[in-house]
């Protein structure tokens, strides 16, 4: 049975998700952000794909096949966004 700060502590706990971006080359994210959920990290992954779409077509080109892998606090693979998933083209 735990104890009652170690079963708070366990209750507490917010899980901390890894960004890489991954375009010509892979840059891994080193500090992480603590999120409640995958459903929050995968709306984080958006919120930086779209972000990187913006400084890419301030440059004057985007590729749509770039992406954010997203990895757990062991290193697993969680998600990955892809600049395309990131946003709707309409006409």
């Amino acid at each position: 049975m735990l104890s009652w700060g170690a079963a708070a502590a366990m209750a507490l706990h917010v899980p901390r998700y890894y960004f890489h971006h991954c375009d010509s080359e892979r840059t891994n994210d080193e500090e992480g952000v603590e999120l409640s959920s995958v459903q929050a990290a995968r709306s984080y992954a958006t919120d930086c794909a779209r972000d990187m779409c913006c400084a890419d077509l301030k440059e004057g080109w985007l590729n749509l096949d770039h992406r954010i892998e997203v990895a757990d606090e062991a290193g697993e693979h969680i998600l990955t966004i892809t600049y395309r998933e990131a946003f709707e083209l309409r006409n």
